[in-house]
Formats: C-alpha cells, structure tokens, sequence
C-alpha cells in the first residue's frame, strides 16, 4: 500500500507597507495618556508616536490617507477645548 500526500503550495504575501506623514510634535506623556485616545476617538485608524533619538519627545505619524482627517479632529479638539495645555505643536 502506497500512501500519497498532497502538498500544498502556500502564496506568501507580504504585507503592504504604509506610508506615514509625520504631522506634529509631541512628548510621549501627552501621547501616552491623551492625543492616541483623541485620534482614536475621532475615527483615525492608522497612527503611532515615533520617538526622538536624544529625548522622550517625538512626532504624531498618521498614515497617508487620513492625514486630513487627523489634522481636523486634533483642530476640533483645540477648539472645544481652548484652556487645555497645548499637547502638539
């Protein structure tokens, strides 16, 4: 008795890589505890921090297609809420 096996041939796709526009400065404290839950409030999506070599500061990365969106939602919140700390610049 022969046994057969199939084998099966698996596509490895790889993922496609996003594009990120750096949009604003921030630290991480504000990042950490207030703009990602914003941003994640307002709908955006694709977002992350991306830290500075020297310091614990670093930029607000959205990716490419929500930029726009992004900037209105952080703008809404500054004009809502006009006697908080600025949080990015």
């Amino acid at each position: 008795m022969t046994k057969k096996t199939e084998v099966k041939k698996v596509a490895i796709v790889a993922p496609m890589k996003i594009e990120m526009i750096n949009i604003f400065k921030t630290t991480y404290g504000y990042w950490r505890h207030w703009v990602k839950y914003i941003l994640k409030d307002g709908g955006v999506l694709k977002f992350r921090f991306v830290k500075d070599a020297e310091s614990y500061n670093g930029k607000i990365a959205i990716a490419k297609p929500e930029v726009e969106k992004a900037k209105k939602v952080l703008a809404d919140y500054k004009t809502k809420n006009p006697d908080t700390v600025e949080m990015w610049r």
